[in-house]
């Protein structure tokens, strides 16, 4: 897998120790931990919001070697209380940023997003407004996003769709998702997870292998989702076979 960001050794006094974390192209990865982790800090300095002597690197370069506007088209940021709009329809907003043609056309044709586009930004609701957000984000940037805490603004069949969604895009266009959450509840839906507490990184690994340390979890002040959590007891007890994260997968297991 390729490697497109590295951060190395992030130092930050009472906050960060030594964070170190890499992101593959064309992979989804949560990074979680309790409030005040540092999560938001996190993606104020890959938005270059935060300056400082921080060892990132994108495509192999530093990322402060890049001009603001070259940054810009790599790596997207999307803040749910930070949503501004000019263009009478978020379909004119993309043509007004110059959002290539076939990203344009991939969100036009796909279900998820089409019905958002012709719609008039000021009849959005705030919900749309955040969607809208990641998808003008998603068209900008040609290497990585960023979705910062926007799993608490969705409930869970918005954000089942949206993670199908970013996977479908994602797979099409060779680009990479870092998702920052308090909230475990989407992590099998990821390629790796990344726990962050006590200013470093505690767990690091697929979504299974790290959801089943529940002791280290608790410990971060995260809570393992139910589901998983009685997936992984069940499947201790040789009554199941695989973790599942849906109900009715699980219960369609049990039953047959």
């Amino acid at each position: 897998m390729e490697v497109i960001l590295n951060i190395n050794d992030l130092q930050i006094d009472n906050l960060w120790k030594n964070l170190s974390l890499s992101i593959g192209r064309g992979t989804i990865t949560t990074i979680a931990g309790a409030n005040h982790s540092g999560k938001t800090t996190l993606a104020k300095i890959l938005d270059r919001k935060i300056e400082g002597k921080f060892n990132i690197n994108l495509r192999g370069r530093d990322i402060k070697e890049y001009s603001l506007e070259e940054y810009n088209q790599l790596i997207q940021v999307v803040y749910p209380n930070e949503i501004r709009y000019t263009e009478k329809t978020p379909f004119e907003e993309m043509k007004k940023e110059n959002i290539h043609k076939t990203k344009i056309s991939f969100f036009r044709m796909n279900s998820f997003s089409k019905h958002l586009l012709e719609k008039e930004t000021n009849k959005l609701t705030r919900k749309e407004r955040i969607l809208v957000q990641i998808l003008l984000a998603l068209g900008k940037a040609n290497d990585i996003v960023v979705l910062d805490d926007i799993d608490y603004e969705l409930n869970k069949e918005e954000l089942d769709d949206l993670y199908a969604f970013l996977k479908a895009y994602i797979k099409t266009f060779k680009m990479s998702i870092i998702i920052t959450t308090l909230s475990l509840e989407q992590a099998l839906k990821t390629n790796e997870i990344y726990i962050i507490d006590d200013g470093e990184v505690l767990l690091h690994g697929d979504p299974i292998s790290v959801l089943q340390k529940d002791n280290v979890l608790n410990k971060a002040g995260l809570e393992v989702p139910f589901m998983i959590d009685l997936s992984v007891k069940l499947r201790d007890y040789d009554l199941i076979k695989k973790i599942d994260c849906e109900k009715e997968e699980l219960i369609d297991t049990l039953w047959n």
